[in-house]
């Protein structure tokens, strides 16, 4: 009895399959596809550009829109083609070349040339149009909307988990499309197996509409408002990776794995706030800031503080109280020291942020010259001003916004021989003695490290060099420094002498308290590393440093935050320094001489390159873990496939074994198919009887058969006995009648 009844649930669902459909029906499940594919297509956030994804949900948009038309199935595709021509020329970021009928007498090149600038587009485009149209003619019964809803949510929730992308309300989408889906695919079947009760209900729509809405915002409401809980057993990904000493954090942005035994938890890397306790570890947040247009590479100055607590950094006095100038769009920039003996090269920069948050200053070269426009105006909201001696230009705004965009000009120095010779020192004592300041209480072998280090120099240049060189080479890079070893109260002293590893904040303040303990007037600077300038090559995909080139614009993220050192030297100004390993201050290109000999290189097992750099330096290419994600898209894909089409599967492996089965093997081969069908349905061939004795009592037991059961016995004793040869058609109508007795015995009668 089971088994009958699951033959005949499997031959009625074989039969809803080639049943038409409502109309309704098939143009949202076109829609809904849609929705599905352009939701998934979001695990690809690290890896296409922003004009691919464009393109991509272009083509799905206007596919789904082209279902909707009452044509034809071939004039629909003819369209959807044509309308991915039309995305391609349009939205694509393609130079096309242009036609000259007298350069070009080679059509056939020229149409190659600009065939090849639609390279990946063309490929992507036809990919997502192809998945679309598979998917939305397949996904039309409830096991394969169940499936295909099932697989989307499995790519998304891994990349969610091990990835740097957030991909929760794609998440949601996706389970708000299936449960629609669900819920029409419902009522399409009910539509076509109750025609006379589909038409009465749709007399009633609210009373039809209301319920799956209400249940519907019930359910996405419990999952999107509802406050977190931490799970009462954790998974065994969590247990695995905690078994080895680390544990998976779950913050959006960095989502990176710390060290079980870090003394606490750390913070993500961005702009800091608060610089009067460093210290600790961070986790990278690769998130975008903002975008930098400049004529010269550089680096993003933002703050300077010059008093060292012996814990971090503060504004002293001096900078507290500094006069600031009015700030006016447009107007020179005056400075407060003495640049006169300087030569130096002119940067326009044009910022874009990425974000919303708020900067207490306005980032730029150093220093900066002018400020041209502000969100593309010649005017300026908001107060603030400059500091001609911190070099700091300020905004504060009551209305709590930071400029979307603004554009400065800023007068970088070169360094040449005449800074390497020239002293650093300061006229005014005051100055001197603000710049050179250090704790009373700091232990003394950090002022004999400074004096070891520059006991051989002859010039404050070269004091300064060696100090750079030093902390490059002997300390090495680390975002989660070992703290554990921590004795000393004094920030810089632990860092020399005790834990000897660290970030950007350990190595600059380490120079700049060198720096002063030789009397050379050093500060303390942070802003932004110059960030990726990195893009294809016009004819070129991501995968390889052979593919990129560099622009003149500067992706600046939360992980190119930094902080470096200034060095004042007479008649030059403040002058960078970059002691931090693995890190290169881009001086100008003019002084490219001047600049290696400032900052000198490492040795390679001293300087290990951050995150940050190693992707700047290795190209764009493809993470592991999208490896990792289309495995994981493809076997599930697969074993979804399989399941769905398992009955499909089966004959087709059943067919291929008789290919090579003759007719009279193949005719013994199905009645050995109905003797196991019939033990399925409570009719045992007993090992002493014969096919007809077995048949014989078959058809006594279950009549309803009898007549099909004696002409499959005619049959197979006619093969048997006769002694006549057999042909291919012979078995084929042999194997006809036995298909249609298969899954039925198990009705007595």
């Amino acid at each position: 009895m089971p088994e009958g009844r699951k033959a005949r649930r499997y031959l009625g669902l074989v039969q809803g399959m080639n049943a038409p459909t409502a109309r309704w029906f098939v143009m949202l499940s076109g829609l809904l596809t849609a929705v599905m594919i352009a939701s998934s297509l979001s695990v690809l956030e690290k890896i296409w550009w922003p004009e691919t994804f464009r393109v991509a949900y272009l083509v799905l948009g206007v596919s789904a829109l082209a279902e909707l038309l009452p044509l034809r199935r071939i004039y629909r595709i003819l369209l959807q083609l044509a309308s991915i021509g039309v995305i391609l020329y349009a939205a694509a970021p393609i130079e096309w070349t242009p036609y000259d009928p007298i350069l070009m007498d080679d059509r056939l090149s020229y149409l190659a040339d600009n065939a090849a600038a639609l390279h990946p587009f063309l490929e992507i485009a036809l990919a997502v149009w192809m998945i679309y149209i598979l998917f939305s003619a397949w996904t039309r019964i409830r096991i394969r909307i169940v499936g295909f809803t099932s697989v989307c949510l499995l790519v998304l929730a891994v990349t969610d988990s091990f990835t740097p992308i957030y991909l929760w309300d794609n998440t949601a989408v996706v389970i708000f499309a299936g449960l629609v889906w669900l819920i029409a695919e419902h009522f399409a079947r009910f539509q076509r197996d109750h025609p006379a009760s589909w038409t009465r209900l749709k007399s009633y729509p609210a009373q039809l509409l209301l319920p799956i809405v209400l249940v519907l915002s019930l359910v996405m409401a419990t999952g999107l408002f509802v406050p977190e809980i931490p799970p009462i057993i954790k998974d065994p990904y969590t247990v695995w990776k905690e078994a080895q000493g680390e544990q998976v954090q779950s913050f959006v942005g960095d989502k990176g794995i710390a060290p079980a035994n870090s003394s606490k938890q750390s913070s993500k890397s961005g702009y800091s706030r608060e610089d009067g306790k460093l210290g600790g570890g961070f986790n990278y947040d690769y998130s975008p800031v903002m975008t930098v247009k400049s004529d010269r590479k550089s680096y993003w100055r933002g703050e300077t503080k010059s008093y060292y607590t012996g814990k971090g950094w503060e504004d002293s006095e001096l900078e507290k109280n500094e006069q600031l100038m009015p700030l006016a769009v447009g107007s020179e920039l005056s400075l407060a020291w003495d640049r006169s003996a300087a030569d130096t090269v002119e940067i326009s920069q044009e910022f874009k942020m990425a974000r919303k948050d708020m900067f207490p200053v306005l980032f730029g070269a150093s220093a900066i010259q002018s400020l041209k426009s502000v969100n593309d105006s010649g005017s300026i909201s908001g107060s603030g001003g400059w500091g001609p001696s911190s070099m700091e230009l300020r905004y504060e705004n009551g209305q709590k916004t930071y400029p979307k965009t603004y554009s400065i000009v800023s007068e970088q120095t070169l360094v040449d021989d005449g800074v390497k010779n020239a002293k650093a020192f300061m006229d005014n004592s005051a100055d001197q003695q603000m710049y050179t300041q250090l704790p009373t209480d700091i232990p003394s072998r950090v002022a004999q490290l400074g004096r070891d280090l520059t006991a051989a120099e002859t010039t404050d240049f070269g004091k300064a060099a060696a100090i750079e060189t030093y902390l490059k080479v002997n300390y090495p890079y680390t975002n989660e420094p070992d703290t554990s070893k921590k004795v000393s109260a004094d920030f810089v002293d632990s860092f020399l002498f005790e834990i000897q590893e660290g970030y950007c904040d350990y190595y600059s303040s380490a120079m700049v308290v060198l720096a002063r303990s030789v009397d050379l007037p050093a500060r303390w600077v942070k802003g932004y590393a110059s960030g990726s300038n990195r893009v294809p090559t016009p004819g070129g995909m991501r995968g390889g440093p052979e593919e990129w080139m560099e622009s003149d614009t500067y992706t600046v993220r939360n992980s190119d935050a930094h902080s470096w050192v200034e060095i004042y030297f007479q008649g030059y100004g403040w002058i960078p320094f970059e002691p931090t390993a693995g890190f290169a201050y881009p001086y100008p290109a003019a002084a490219d001489d001047a600049a290696a000999a400032a900052t000198p290189t490492p040795a390679p097992s001293a300087a290990p390159a951050t995150d940050t750099e190693a992707a700047e330096t290795s190209g764009f290419n493809v993470p592991s873990y999208v490896y990792v994600i289309g495995g994981i898209f493809l076997a599930a894909a697969a074993a979804a496939a399989a399941f769905v089409n398992r009955h499909f599967l089966a004959d087709s492996w059943r067919r291929l074994r008789i290919r090579s089965l003759s007719a009279e093997e193949r005719i013994s081969w199905d009645t050995g198919r109905m003797i196991r069908s019939a033990r399925r349905g409570g009719l045992v061939k007993e090992d002493h009887e014969t096919l007809r004795e077995a048949v014989l009592r078959w058809s006594k037991q279950r009549k309803y058969l009898q007549q099909e059961l004696q002409a499959i016995l005619a049959d197979f004793e006619k093969v048997k006995y006769s002694g006549q040869p057999v042909s291919y058609g012979d078995a084929e109508a042999f194997a006809g009648k036995v298909k249609g007795v298969l899954g039925r015995f198990g009705k007595p009668g």
